[in-house]
């Protein structure tokens, strides 16, 4: 008998769990994929992007480093670089990464990507060993791996279901791969609470806007008279746009408020501190979100110092170690320099401006053409325009250096 029990156990039919998609909400309802915040939200790149405050962070940190010029200069002499502007580079990098698209869109995409994924990829397309263009790969279709020699492979699965392959080659890289740390993958919690506030938001306007409180009956209701009650009730005053009408009670109903849990639970301070964590985690100042509380003129100005330092310099640098990396050759690795423009981002006053280059003009290290070029405006013709003054007499560098030696 044992042995007969032992065989049918064997054999027997286990429970088994099914789905139907249908009512699949995510995949996580199956173990597949990431699990739901505490909150019970699920946070992706997508979703994180419908939080008001994810959008503006990462909206403003993408445009600010699309729109920061990205300088590639030779080395002439030792700590002395110029623009190259006869390199193939100088165009891809400044003006057409490739026929499609302009820098400013190549950058944001990109930078948008890194911000979300934690990667950002591009091929690069070269012809006899120079870089012609470059163009955007979807993160979301690129896996990397390594092959039994232990080379990197990077394989993208295009729109088609095919399956395109690159080995990594250090003398002439198949892809320009940048990599940082996210906040919205580092921070999922924070963005999930925000996702939940936010349903919660939407979800009392569109079922709590009708008057609250409660409608009591003198005397015994049926069920009838209640679900024709609460018909009429809803039909009048619920929803947003039906909210505060006057409500005309008979047959002995009366009304009662109740008081609105958004009072008690501080709904407005607590999406503000939601807001301002989550531009603490992009390193954004908060009145660049929308939040002017305690906002002024001199605060606002060191804010905007410390957010190119201390929010966009990380990806500047990213983005100059990546291109080098992957876009020069290793013999070119020393002799050209890739670098953001970031003076551009910090604008001072008119004053403030005008004042600081009068100090460079009369103090001798600015020129009359070096001023002009930093305002946007053609140069001097000529030799006059190149020429360096000192606060002595407002004459030549060089002709005061002479008249030195002269009286020595």
């Amino acid at each position: 008998m044992a042995r007969s029990h032992w065989f049918t156990r064997l054999f027997e039919r286990r429970q088994t769990t099914t789905w139907q998609l249908s009512e699949l909400q995510h995949w996580s309802d199956m173990g597949i994929g990431p699990a739901p915040s505490a909150a019970g939200m699920f946070v992706s790149p997508e979703t994180a992007a419908s939080v008001p405050a994810v959008y503006a962070c990462t909206s403003i940190i993408s445009q600010d480093v699309a729109k920061t010029a990205l300088k590639f200069r030779k080395r002439v002499a030792l700590n002395t670089y110029e623009d190259d502007s006869s390199h193939d580079l100088f165009e891809i990098l400044s003006a057409l990464p490739n026929p499609e698209t302009t820098a400013y869109q190549f950058k944001r995409q990109l930078m948008a990507d890194l911000l979300h994924y934690e990667r950002a990829f591009a091929e690069i397309v070269r012809v006899e060993g120079r870089v012609t263009a470059l163009w955007r790969l979807d993160p979301t279709r690129m896996t990397i791996e390594r092959d039994r020699q232990r080379r990197k492979v990077y394989r993208y699965r295009l729109p088609d279901g095919g399956l395109q392959s690159w080995t990594f080659d250090a003398s002439q890289p198949p892809i320009l791969d940048l990599a940082h740390p996210s906040p919205v993958q580092q921070c999922r919690e924070l963005i999930g609470t925000a996702l939940a506030l936010q349903t919660y938001t939407a979800g009392f306007f569109a079922r709590g806007g009708r008057p609250s409180g409660v409608l009591k009956a003198a005397g015994a209701v049926n069920v009838e008279q209640l679900q024709r009650l609460r018909a009429s009730w809803e039909e009048i005053h619920g929803g947003a746009a039906k909210s505060h009408k006057l409500a005309l009670l008979e047959g002995g109903l009366d009304y009662q408020t109740i008081a609105s849990a958004n009072d008690e639970m501080q709904l407005n301070e607590t999406m503000r501190t939601i807001q301002t964590q989550i531009a603490a985690v992009f390193r954004v100042p908060t009145w660049r979100v929308g939040d002017m509380t305690g906002a002024n003129y001199s605060n606002m100005e060191a804010a905007e110092r410390s957010y190119v330092g201390d929010a966009l310099d990380p990806y500047f640098t990213c983005w100059e170690e990546a291109v080098r990396r992957d876009l020069l050759t290793l013999r070119q690795y020393q002799q050209f320099s890739v670098t953001f423009d970031r003076a551009s981002l910090i604008r001072s006053d008119a004053q403030s401006l005008h004042t600081a280059l009068a100090t460079g003009r009369q103090n001798g290290w600015y020129s009359a053409n070096d001023i002009r070029r930093k305002l946007g405006e053609n140069p001097i013709p000529g030799a006059d325009g190149e020429t360096y003054l000192i606060n002595t007499a407002l004459g030549p560098v060089r002709g005061a250096q002479d008249g030195q030696e002269q009286s020595l």
